[in-house]
């Protein structure tokens, strides 16, 4: 006789169940593959040669940080004797550069007085003033100046240990075109002679700014930045006062606390420069390769 239909499902069906549950069980609870268990549970295998390979690499690293050292030390004393020496022609450049100019002016100041004498009887003035305008004479008169510093450093904190909590170094918050903001104020005011930390300018000076140093005519200038002009006194304040680029610095100085400050001055007294030769091209026929490498340098190669 048969089974009945429902017997045999439940026959089918009701092995698996335990099966199925034993697996998931075995599955969340033993996440490790019995292979990998077994693996880790075997000796491990060692070889006569795995301690000599330790030993040789430990020697080979010690040697090569002892050599390292050695060339880094025994190098140490050749680099700083050229950093001296590099910075003793530099300071010595300095010095002759800084010699042969004061010679240049005292050479164009007595050029001048030689010429002013034979040139009295006429009353020729017109020299002078381009003497005044090219910056060849120095020239001494009322005026104004303009003082503006970068903020001032905040006090050294010491860290607590951790990465970040230092002092950072400041980003300089003044740049060229600031002062070359204020010395174009001072053009367009009237002012007829202008210096910056002593340099005079000339229709031929360029202000520049490269890394964080301000260049002054190739010269560096360091904070504060302080702009002279020679001038109508009074008109230059007023106009220097409603200018656009003094209420930017108003602006930087009550936001950013950079100096800034300027007033009026009965007397001031502005160097002169060393006035090059200049050349000037002229319309003509372009010289042959061969005249070009017979040539004589020009007045502005030789004078620099």
């Amino acid at each position: 006789m048969s089974a009945p239909p429902g017997n045999e499902r439940s026959r089918a069906t009701g092995p698996k169940a335990p099966l199925t549950t034993a697996m998931l069980d075995d599955l969340l609870n033993n996440t490790l593959d019995p292979g990998y268990r077994a693996a880790a549970g075997m000796p491990p295998r060692r070889h006569w040669w795995d301690a000599p390979m330790v030993w040789a690499g430990c020697l080979l690293v010690g040697l090569l940080l002892v050599t390292a050292y050695q060339q880094s030390h025994l190098s140490a004393p050749a680099r700083d004797a050229a950093r001296k020496d590099l910075i003793t022609r530099i300071t010595n450049l300095q010095q002759a550069g800084s010699r042969m100019d004061g010679q240049a002016k005292q050479l164009a100041a007595e050029v001048n007085t030689l010429r002013d004498r034979q040139l009295s009887s006429q009353g020729d003035s017109s020299l002078r003033n381009l003497d005044v305008v090219s910056g060849g004479v120095a020239v001494r008169g009322p005026g104004v100046t303009i003082e503006v510093s970068e903020p001032a450093q905040p006090q050294a904190t010491v860290g607590n240990g951790r990465a970040g909590t230092g002092s950072q170094p400041q980003a300089a918050v003044l740049h060229d075109r600031d002062i070359r903001a204020v010395v174009n104020q001072l053009w367009a005011s009237g002012a007829e002679a202008i210096a910056v930390n002593g340099i005079r300018l000339t229709a031929t000076t360029a202000i520049r700014f490269a890394g964080e140093s301000i260049l002054v005519d190739f010269q560096t200038i360091s904070t504060p930045y302080t702009i002279s002009a020679i001038g109508n006194r009074d008109t230059l304040l007023l106009d220097f006062a409603d200018s656009p680029i003094a209420r930017q610095l108003k602006t930087a100085q009550a936001v950013l606390g950079i100096g800034f400050k300027f007033s009026g001055k009965s007397v001031l007294t502005l160097p002169s420069v060393t006035v090059a030769q200049q050349s000037y091209a002229s319309p003509g026929a372009s010289p042959s390769p061969a005249s070009k490498s017979s040539s004589s340098p020009s007045s502005t190669e030789t004078s620099r």
